[in-house]
């Protein structure tokens, strides 16, 4: 491995742990502040750390489809909105129409918050939620493969 995709995998490792630590913010506040009952943290961190890893994988997929950094900053909100809206963070997927129910689960933003009521909502343990883990993964290997084939490392 060379020096560029080292730096590019050393990059994604500490884009990775900034997300968790948002993410075990969120949950802090979340617990101490709203008395929300977090359910099984094993469950939670397996949900988290596969939703942080598809996160960065699609930041860096727009990253290598951007040419400019308007364009990044831009196709990252318009994805960022679009996906959370399709994948049930702004209205419940199940109050779609069939046809937008079926296009959801083609978000990770579905999956991970599937993970995250197992957990929370549902009292379900680690292996429960594995398959959405295992789907947000898939998506962050996609999202990685695809990033890297397009990216265009400067000479």
């Amino acid at each position: 491995m060379g020096i560029r995709e080292r730096t590019t995998v050393d990059m994604e490792i500490a884009g990775c742990l900034v997300n968790l630590v948002q993410i075990g913010l969120m949950f802090a506040v979340g617990v101490l502040l709203f008395g929300v009952r977090p359910g099984s943290v094993p469950a939670l961190v397996a949900v988290s750390l596969a939703l942080a890893a598809s996160a960065n994988g699609m930041g860096l997929l727009v990253a290598a489809l951007g040419r400019t950094e308007a364009q990044v900053n831009g196709f990252s909100v318009l994805l960022a909105v679009a996906l959370s809206a399709l994948g049930g963070m702004m209205v419940p997927s199940f109050v779609m129409p069939p046809g937008l129910r079926l296009l959801s689960r083609f978000t990770p933003h579905a999956w991970a918050l599937e993970g995250y009521h197992d957990a929370m909502i549902r009292g379900l343990g680690l292996r429960d939620v594995l398959p959405e883990a295992g789907v947000l993964l898939g998506f962050a290997a996609l999202f990685f493969a695809f990033a890297l084939w397009r990216f265009r490392f400067e000479r």
